[in-house]
């Protein structure tokens, strides 16, 4: 589901992320496109916002998406040490040529943004007809984005052209969640300069992730790690006025009794015991009954 305008950010991939849409509830609004690799699409909408919910102050207090969701030279001081927040034994130290690569300020400065949607990349997406009602969101896609995971070297020209394919987008990456992450994050931000792609890269901070986990543990949700869609999730609370889900079903068989693919694209199961998928949905359904989002399951309209 391609949007019809692209504007100052482009879209957002995130490697690892399903998909995130921002858009305008009446159309009308200044706005601004971003997408994310595993499947996502994010347009935000300014607007003059309502009073904060609770819940948007408990995020925001907590972990201030809209400067401390990704990287930037403001947040990042020379000097300090970054700390992985998968694996906080280890730390990078913050030089020149890493401030080269990240933006001054966060993009997201824009927020609180008028209306959003996340689309995650379940099985239940399938055949759901689903795509004319994100379409009318302005946003979404359902291509997978997992170029830059790895072997990197091989694919640099493909990659490049695939990301390209979406305009302008920002590749949203978790290149300081793990070690193992840094050396290709830093492939891919250079593979989409040295081709003249309109795309770029951001870094998603290790510090939010890291506040992010804590604020959950302290509300009972106490897992090895968070989903990156419970991420993407918790943001768009945060960023956002109205929020809508869409492919989030955890489950082997939708809500009818029907088999399905654990993705919309494959059914790979996730590694045993990294997340906890059902219990993250347990939270959506929580959140959809207290009016603080919207869930939707099953076929569209």
């Amino acid at each position: 589901w391609m949007p019809e305008r692209r504007e100052k950010w482009g879209h957002l991939f995130f490697l690892t992320v399903p998909a995130l849409l921002w858009y305008s509830c009446s159309g009308d609004s200044k706005s601004v496109w971003t997408r994310t690799p595993s499947c996502s699409f994010v347009k935000m909408s300014i607007f003059h916002p309502d009073p904060l919910s609770p819940r948007q102050e408990q995020l925001r207090g907590c972990c201030n998406a809209s400067a401390k969701l990704v990287l930037t030279r403001d947040n990042t001081p020379l000097g300090s040490q970054i700390v992985y927040d998968g694996e906080p034994a280890k730390k990078y130290p913050v030089k020149e040529e890493l401030l080269e690569m990240l933006p001054q300020v966060s993009p997201f400065q824009g927020a609180p943004y008028e209306c959003c949607a996340v689309v995650g990349n379940g099985g239940i997406l399938r055949n759901s007809s689903c795509g004319p009602e994100i379409d009318r969101a302005q946003g979404g896609d359902g291509s997978r984005g997992k170029e830059g995971s790895a072997g990197l070297s091989r694919w640099r020209r493909p990659f490049a052209e695939a990301v390209g394919t979406y305009g302008a987008p920002l590749l949203l990456i978790p290149a300081f969640s793990f070690a193992a992450y840094t050396a290709v994050s830093s492939q891919a931000l250079y593979t989409l300069e040295d081709f003249g792609s309109p795309a770029r890269a951001v870094f998603m901070n290790p510090e939010y992730l890291a506040g992010l986990d804590g604020h959950w543990r302290s509300r009972g949700l106490r897992v090895n790690r968070l989903s990156s869609g419970f991420m993407l999730v918790s943001a768009a609370l945060e960023l956002c006025q109205h929020l809508t889900l869409y492919g989030f079903w955890p489950f082997p068989t939708d809500p009818e009794g029907q088999p399905l693919s654990h993705h919309y694209y494959d059914n790979q199961p996730p590694k045993p015991g990294f997340h906890a998928m059902p219990d993250e949905f347990t939270r959506y359904l929580g959140m959809h009954l207290q009016g603080a989002l919207r869930l939707h399951l099953g076929r569209c309209r």
